[in-house]
């Protein structure tokens, strides 16, 4: 048998053990599939990563009174793209491991995934791995490694938006946390605490491995093609003056794109 890593998924859990697959025949398996106490099972992940930016969301703060206050979150804006925990579907590769109630915090960069709505179940953070993707209603979010327009190279959550026959279009929220800020003065307004929404499209060419953001002006998008095919990008702009806050028009975009080839 090859030798590989097990991934317990959907108990929203990481173990490791040499030459073994996922066998959720497996009594082990089953159990801590069908165990809604996922703290006490051996296959729990209780290690949640923390950013300097969490920290300053969960300051303890103490008052002149003595009570210690924990601040959590900001004034305006939230961490994550829908605080509703939503229906969803985790797999390894093709393999379906089972149904999640899941909501995405971008600003962590983590899906936080549960078995049950029940609000006594503690949220766990899926495993970030290329093989692992959650399948929602409308999109598979997966993780993958890509480059922003400046040639930085990131890893995180991208959602899939198309498949063509050519590129594949990936979307990606993030969101960043700026802290409050007081009045210099009595003419000044003070600035609150916020999180701010990011959007950015990436492509990919399906034979390829790397993912890139795509330009959404034409002159840098042009670049990423011939000659031709920019002459052609260009005409398209022209004619249709696509508004880039627009996904579906970023979708209809990408759609042109892909038949030029």
């Amino acid at each position: 048998m090859k030798k590989s890593t097990i991934f317990l998924l959907f108990s929203f859990s990481l173990l490791t053990i040499n030459s073994q697959v996922l066998n959720t025949s497996n009594s082990e398996v089953q159990q801590a599939l069908g165990s809604s106490n996922f703290e006490m099972s051996p296959l729990a992940n209780f290690f949640q990563k923390r950013t300097p930016m969490m920290d300053i969301l969960f300051n303890q703060v103490r008052d002149d009174d003595g009570i210690v206050t924990h601040y959590v979150g900001a004034e305006i804006g939230s961490a994550y793209e829908d605080k509703t925990f939503l229906p969803g579907k985790v797999y390894y590769n093709e393999e379906e491991l089972g149904k999640v109630y899941y909501r995405f915090n971008a600003y962590n960069n983590e899906i936080e995934v549960k078995k049950t709505l029940l609000e006594e179940e503690k949220q766990l953070a899926l495993i970030k791995n290329t093989e692992v993707k959650l399948v929602t209603i409308n999109n598979e979010i997966v993780y993958r490694k890509f480059i922003d327009k400046k040639g930085n190279p990131f890893e995180g959550y991208l959602t899939l938006l198309e498949t063509g026959k050519v590129y594949t279009l990936y979307r990606r929220l993030f969101i960043k946390f700026t802290e409050a800020k007081a009045a210099e003065n009595s003419m000044v307004n003070p600035t609150p605490s916020k999180f701010t929404n990011y959007t950015e499209y990436y492509i990919q060419k399906n034979e390829e491995k790397t993912i890139k953001e795509l330009p959404l002006n034409k002159k840098k998008l042009s670049k990423l093609f011939s000659k031709a095919e920019a002459s052609k990008i260009q005409a398209y702009f022209k004619k249709n003056k696509p508004d880039v806050n627009n996904e579906n028009t970023i979708r209809n975009l990408f759609l042109y794109i892909d038949l030029l080839q």
